[in-house]
């Protein structure tokens, strides 16, 4: 027991310290309580306090750390979309990798633009919020279990077809349904250095790009590349289950697109504040850009927005959010209950 004592005194005194920030904000709540309590502040005492808390707060994170679980570093606000990639590949990097016997938990919240036509019902366009929770083997990813549970709907134009769930469904998914409820892009066998990385994934894309029929022009081909080369790197930063070693590679990839720029007025579909860098390139019915939002000074990832242009020119529409509210590494999958029905589709 005192051996143990040692060791999570050791890990907390090596946690770095409040930001100057944090504890100037905590100056201010120690002297609002004692203004509540008719008493005047005393610089001292309330720095004592000040310390308590935050020896508190970095004991209790030494006890309860996990996996996929990374601290603050207590720097500035990054002056731009490399920088603020790399500080997040930094922090992936940081990531324990789970077991081969083991399961990745992710749960996430999704929003999604749907535009629907069907047969006597009509055009329809409404936006639809799902709660989902995944479990994936990490020896068989395909093999993932879904649970989708089906918030609410906004209809913006038309009536919803009748074959989407209403809100309240709860649906499980298990297999190749489950991968195409929570798509990851292939990984392969994807090198974990950046540079390397990078290289492959635009000789990947040269050779669909090229290998398209009908052909496209050569003045169309660098342009689909560039657009398979990005929207690749986003789907692979997306996806929950690249491992520690990858994900800070993709993210230090992505640091070198010309088109990513810095974004620090983000929020996921939670209400979360992030900053964010901010992917754009030529989709086939105009620009697209993907936002990928990190907590700002952990660089924890907390999701993702997807926005594109209407056929039409217009304004840009959001197409799709993700909010990342928990990942970490579990022994074993949840019972589904019984008499659960087997969903009508993928």
């Amino acid at each position: 027991m005192t051996n143990d004592l040692h060791e999570i005194k050791a890990f907390h005194d090596a946690l770095p310290g409040p930001s100057a920030a944090a504890t100037a904000a905590a100056r201010e709540l120690l002297a609002a309580e004692a203004a509540a309590a008719g008493q005047p502040p005393r610089t001292g005492s309330a720095r004592r306090r000040l310390l308590i808390r935050a020896g508190t707060v970095g004991l209790a994170a030494a006890v309860a750390a996990v996996a996929f679980v990374v601290g603050a570093d207590g720097g500035a606000t990054p002056a731009s979309a490399a920088e603020l990639l790399q500080k997040a590949a930094t922090a992936a990097d940081r990531q324990q990798a789970p077991g081969a016997d083991q399961f990745v938990y992710v749960n996430r919240m999704d929003q999604n633009w749907i535009l629907a036509m069907s047969q006597g019902e009509g055009r329809s366009e409404f936006t639809t919020e799902i709660s989902r929770e995944a479990w994936i083997p990490v020896a068989d990813p395909g093999n993932a279990l879904i649970r989708s549970a089906y918030v609410k709907r906004r209809v913006h134009a038309g009536h919803v077809p009748s074959s989407m769930p209403t809100p309240g469904t709860v649906t499980y998914h298990r297999g190749r349904c489950a991968m195409e409820v929570l798509p990851t892009a292939e990984a392969g066998n994807l090198p974990a250095d950046p540079d390397r990385l990078l290289a492959q994934v635009r000789a990947d894309a040269e050779t669909l790009v090229r290998n398209e029929q009908p052909a496209p022009g050569e003045d169309q081909v660098m342009r689909r590349v560039e657009r398979t080369v990005a929207s690749r790197l986003v789907a692979l930063a997306q996806n929950p289950f690249p491992g520690p070693g990858l994900r800070a590679a993709v993210l230090s990839a992505l640091s070198k697109l010309p088109t990513a720029t810095m974004r620090t007025d983000l929020a996921d579909p939670a209400g979360r504040q992030g900053v964010g860098a901010s992917i754009r390139y030529q989709g086939p019915d105009g620009w697209e850009r993907t936002e990928l939002i990190f907590e700002p000074g952990t660089y924890r990832f907390l999701g993702w927005r997807h926005l594109s242009q209407r056929p039409d020119g217009g304004a840009e529409v959001l197409r799709q959010a993700t909010a990342i509210l928990e990942t970490k590494v579990v022994d074993a999958l949840p019972e589904i209950p019984a008499g659960t029905p087997e969903p009508a589709t993928c």
